[in-house]
C-alpha cells in the first residue's frame, strides 16, 4: 500500500509569523524540485510583488512555477489565486493582484516537475490600508510643498467615511491641526453663492434671466445708472453666475485693489467707468467681481444681509462653522488656522469684502455636508432640485478650487459615489495651482484604489 507523507518544520520568528521551511506533496517516486519563497515587496492596497527561486529542478524538468496565495494558511496550487511564471530553474518575480485592502495573506512559491508539486516557505503580508497610505502620501506632499496644515474629508454614497487633519494649524504655537479647524475657503465661496441664487430662483424670488442693473433690473439704479449704450443693463443673473457678464479682470481684478473701498464703491466705479469687453452672454471670463454683485442681488431680493441669508440656508444641513473671515491676524476667528505665505502677507487683503466670491471660512467636514446636499443623489435631500442641472452642478464630475495668499482649497464631485474636500493654509507662490493639483491627485488616486469602504457615517458623530 502506498503511503503519502508530509514533512515540515515550523520555525517561530520574532515578527510572530510562522515560516514553513519545507512542504512537499508526495505524488509518486522520484525527487521533487527545491523552491524558495521570496519576501514580499511593493505592497499596495490592491497588489503586491512576490516570487521565488527554483534552486534545484529535482529528478525531472520543472514544467511550471509561480506563487499561490490565500487568506488561509498553507495555500495550494489548485487555488485560482496563483501565478504561472515560466519553467525551469532560477529566480522568478510574481505579481499578486485583486487584493482586499487591509487583509492578511499567506503566500508560497511552488514548482512542478514529473514527481509533483513542491512548495517553498510560507510568508505572510497585509495588503496596505488606503487610509494609511493616504496619510503617508499626504505627509510626503506636505513636506515637499511646505504646507503647514491640511484638512481632508471624503464622502462615499453621501456618508462621511474619512476625516483627517495633518500638520500644524499654528506653527509658532505648536498647535496640532484638527478636523474642527476652520480655513478661509477662497473661491469655494462661489458654489455656495451660486446655490443660494438657484434656490431663490426655484422659490420664484428671482429669475436667472432677470437683468441686474438699470431700470427694471433687480438692483435698479442703486449703484448708479448704467451708461447709455454700455450694454451693462443687459447683464443678467445667469451671466454673473457663468462669468459671462462681459467684464474682464483688466487692467486688474477689482476685488484685490483699494482695500479701503466698500463693495458699493467698487460696484459704482465699475458700473460707471469700466467698459465691457464682450457683449453679455457671449464670452466666459472668470470674474470675482461678478459674484460680489451676486451677493448684493441676494441681499436685495431677501431683504437681509448676504451672510445672514447663507447661514440660514445652510443651518438645516447641520453646518455651523461657516462665517465671513476677518482681514488681520488679530481678527482670526475662533478655531481658525493661521495662514502662511512667503511672497505676500495673507493678512494684507480685504477678505471680508470678498464675501460672496471668496470670503467664507469653514471646516472641511462642513463643506462635505454642503456637497451631499447638492450632489443629485437620493439618500440626503438636496437643497434645490431641478436647478442642479444648471452650471457645473449637473455634471457627473466637477472640481471647484480656491486660492488666496495663505489658502488652497478643493471641492470635488468625483462621481455619483465619491466627493471630497481638501483645505490647506498656504499656496505655492510660484505656481498657484501646484498644491491644488498635487493634493487632488493624491486623494483621487487613493479613493480609486480602495475597493471597500466602511458603512459608518462620521456626519452622525
Amino acid at each position: 500500500m502506498k503511503t503519502t507523507r508530509l514533512f515540515f518544520f515550523v520555525l517561530s520568528v520574532t515578527s510572530g509569523v510562522s515560516v514553513l521551511l519545507s512542504c512537499r506533496d508526495d505524488a509518486g517516486p522520484g525527487v521533487f524540485a527545491t523552491v524558495k519563497t521570496a519576501a514580499m515587496s511593493d505592497v499596495t492596497p490592491l497588489s503586491a510583488t512576490g516570487g521565488g527561486t527554483v534552486v534545484d529542478a529535482g529528478g525531472s524538468p520543472v514544467s511550471s512555477r509561480g506563487i499561490v496565495w490565500n487568506t488561509q494558511r498553507h495555500p495550494t496550487a489548485d487555488l485560482p489565486t496563483k501565478t504561472d511564471d515560466g519553467t525551469g530553474e532560477g529566480t522568478f518575480v510574481s505579481l499578486l493582484t485583486d487584493l482586499v485592502p487591509g487583509t492578511t495573506y499567506y503566500v508560497r512559491a511552488y514548482a512542478t516537475n514529473g514527481t509533483g508539486i513542491a512548495y517553498g516557505e510560507e510568508v505572510t503580508f497585509v495588503a496596505a490600508d488606503p487610509y494609511t497610505t493616504l496619510d503617508d502620501a499626504m505627509k510626503v506632499n506636505m513636506e515637499a510643498l511646505s504646507i503647514p496644515a491640511v484638512s481632508l474629508a471624503i464622502v462615499c454614497q453621501e456618508r462621511l467615511v474619512y476625516a483627517a487633519a495633518y500638520g500644524y494649524a499654528d506653527k509658532e504655537a505648536v498647535q496640532v491641526a484638527a478636523n474642527s479647524d476652520r480655513y478661509r475657503i477662497a473661491s469655494l465661496s462661489k458654489p455656495i453663492t451660486a446655490i443660494a441664487a438657484l434656490k431663490l430662483s426655484e422659490a420664484g424670488m428671482l429669475s436667472l434671466d432677470d437683468a441686474v442693473f438699470g431700470d427694471g433690473g433687480i438692483l435698479g439704479n442703486d449703484f448708479g445708472a448704467p451708461p447709455d449704450g454700455s450694454l451693462k443693463d443687459q447683464i443678467t443673473v445667469r451671466h454673473l453666475l457663468n462669468h459671462t457678464s462681459g467684464w474682464i479682470n483688466s487692467p486688474d481684478d477689482p476685488m484685490f485693489r483699494a482695500n479701503d473701498l466698500t463693495q458699493a464703491q467698487l460696484i459704482r466705479d465699475l458700473l460707471a467707468n469700466r467698459p465691457l469687453v464682450y457683449t453679455p452672454g457671449t464670452q466666459e471670463s472668470y470674474l470675482n467681481f461678478g459674484y460680489s454683485v451676486l451677493g448684493r442681488v441676494i441681499e436685495k431680493v431677501t431683504g437681509t444681509s448676504y451672510e445672514t441669508y447663507i447661514k440660514e440656508m445652510v443651518a438645516p444641513m447641520g453646518i455651523s462653522t461657516l462665517e465671513i473671515a476677518g482681514n488681520t491676524l488679530e481678527e482670526r476667528l475662533p478655531g481658525e488656522v493661521k495662514y502662511y505665505q512667503a511672497g505676500f502677507s495673507p493678512y494684507s487683503m480685504n477678505v471680508a469684502r470678498m464675501d460672496a466670491h471668496g470670503g467664507w471660512v469653514a471646516t472641511a467636514t462642513d463643506l462635505a455636508r454642503f456637497m451631499v446636499h447638492i450632489d443629485r443623489n437620493t439618500h440626503v435631500p438636496d437643497i434645490v432640485s431641478s436647478s442642479l442641472q444648471a452650471m457645473y452642478f449637473g455634471d457627473s464630475f466637477w472640481v471647484h478650487s480656491g486660492s488666496l495668499p495663505g489658502t488652497s482649497s478643493l471641492l470635488v464631485r468625483l462621481d455619483n459615489t465619491f466627493s471630497f474636500v481638501v483645505l490647506a493654509n498656504t499656496r505655492t507662490e510660484d505656481d498657484y495651482d501646484r498644491i491644488l493639483e498635487e493634493l487632488y491627485t493624491v486623494v483621487r488616486d487613493h479613493i480609486l484604489m480602495r475597493s471597500k469602504w466602511p458603512s459608518y457615517d462620521l456626519f452622525d458623530q
